[in-house]
């Protein structure tokens, strides 16, 4: 006898192409609004925020959840604005674009806490700091480049696409950087240079990258492409000279697609220096293309002072900086202690805070070329005790590693620097766990107004 085995079939709340009518329920942490159609089976829905009625098209379903966009909405929040650019949202590039500052700063707030109770960690949140003016703030952008409509445009892909949508007001980066990839963007149009095609995988340039100095307005342009040379190299060079005078390097960087998301370390200087200088907190740094540097110069200032107040620091301690880039949090707070050490994955990276060094006259740090844990272990056995560790990981958050690695060490206090509160609250369970408790209130930072991101500094103290 053959066993006849009956799958169920799974009956989904919604169906495609289903119009609703309905309130929205929340907002999620990337800033797309919420609406529960049962208690476990959300929608989400860009531009949409809690309270608003809205007349909803369902455009994606699966099992678990699904997407909607709004064809009308019916009664709107009072903490909405318009802000007469729908492009960023159809992007994803600014999400909270239409919603109002101070709601904004809310939100970030209102978040962080809730990540904190969904991990069982009762802690106060304080409110965000925002900015004065929290618009056209980026030292930073890498765009892609696509040719539509017999144009070579400039923009961001559409959320899961491979449409360009068109853009040349970012709203969030420095003007000079919008005007400066306009500029090189029509350059490469004029000599008909080729944009990588991501459903043909084929094509030249597949991004353009701006850096621009907050402080010292020098100008650095990057032409990330899918192939080492690109045509008339010669002509592109000195066009770009002519019409950017801020400009201080011009750089190819050679990222195949099969290789690298963004760029890769394979830099060639086109024109000029390898890197552009800029100030922060009253020190130089050079910024290299592959240098990590925080994108808001403005907050970040007062994000680093926020970081050394509330971790108490004495001209005795001897603190660790891992993830230390190119040494910008401990060559910030260096005045204030008696040692740093410093460690870091990649190497261009600590070439970099090493030269920051010299460029600053510090000779109280130490840069390291290092797995932090591996290195952590190292000093744990040279018989090191840091009195503080400053920990600001990429968004991933920390590994298990180098949590146990840090917490073995004993340090009296862990300075957790976050960009991404989900990893943080996360991570936070751990670092208790291991013998520590949140000392103070956690502080939200708003480094990156019209997103849903959001910095924020915890201090966790050893029991």
């Amino acid at each position: 006898m053959y066993e006849v085995k009956i799958i169920a079939r799974t009956v989904l709340p919604v169906k495609l192409n289903q119009e609703l009518i309905v309130v929205v329920d929340d907002i999620r942490i990337d800033g797309m609004g919420i609406v529960y159609v049962t208690a476990k089976y959300p929608l989400y829905v860009a531009d949409a925020l809690p309270g608003e009625k809205v007349h909803l098209l369902v455009t994606q379903v699966d099992k678990f959840s699904g997407y909607a966009k709004v064809l009308d909405r019916l009664e709107s929040s009072d903490k909405r604005q318009n802000s007469d650019r729908q492009y960023l949202i159809d992007a994803g590039t600014a999400p909270l674009v239409n919603l109002k500052y101070d709601a904004q700063l809310e939100l970030k707030q209102a978040q962080v806490k809730r990540l904190f109770e969904n991990q069982h960690i009762d802690v106060s949140v304080d409110r965000t700091i925002g900015m004065d003016n929290p618009t056209y703030y980026r030292n930073k952008t890498i765009v892609p480049v696509k040719w539509q409509n017999d144009h070579l445009t400039s923009g961001f892909y559409k959320r899961g696409t491979h449409d360009l949508v068109p853009m040349d007001d970012y709203f969030v980066n420095d003007a000079k950087i919008d005007q400066a990839i306009i500029v090189v963007r029509n350059i490469l149009e004029k000599y008909d240079i080729t944009a990588f095609d991501p459903d043909l995988e084929r094509g030249a340039i597949r991004y353009i990258m701006i850096r621009r100095g907050y402080y010292s307005h020098e100008l650095m342009v990057v032409l990330v492409s899918n192939e080492e040379v690109i045509s008339h190299e010669t002509e592109i060079i000195t066009d770009i000279r002519n019409q950017l005078t801020e400009l201080k390097s011009l750089i190819l960087n050679y990222s195949p697609k099969k290789d690298y998301v963004l760029l890769s370390p394979n830099n060639r200087t086109l024109w000029g220096e390898k890197a552009i200088y800029d100030t922060l907190l009253g020190y130089e740094f050079i910024i290299g293309p592959n240098s990590f540097y925080q994108v808001n110069p403005q907050t970040t200032e007062v994000l680093y002072d926020l970081a050394a107040q509330k971790a108490d620091l004495k001209p005795t301690d001897t603190i660790i900086d891992a993830y230390s880039g190119i040494g910008t949090i401990g060559i910030s707070v260096a005045s204030r202690v008696k040692k740093v050490l410093g460690v870091e994955v990649v190497p261009g990276a600590v070439a970099d805070a090493q030269l920051n060094l010299q460029v600053n006259n510090i000779s109280n740090a130490e840069y390291i070329l290092a797995d932090a844990p591996v290195q952590f272990k190292k000093w744990q056995e040279q018989g090191l005790k840091p009195d503080v560790v400053f920990v600001d990981p990429p968004r991933r958050g920390l590994t298990t590693s180098l949590i146990n690695a840090t917490t073995d060490m004993s340090p009296e206090k862990i300075v957790y620097i976050s960009c991404n509160p989900v990893t943080l609250s996360r991570d936070a369970v751990e670092i208790i766990e291991n013998g520590y408790h949140i000392d103070g209130s956690v502080l939200p930072v708003d480094q990156f107004p019209q997103t849903s991101h959001v910095e924020s500094i915890t201090v966790f103290r050893k029991d």
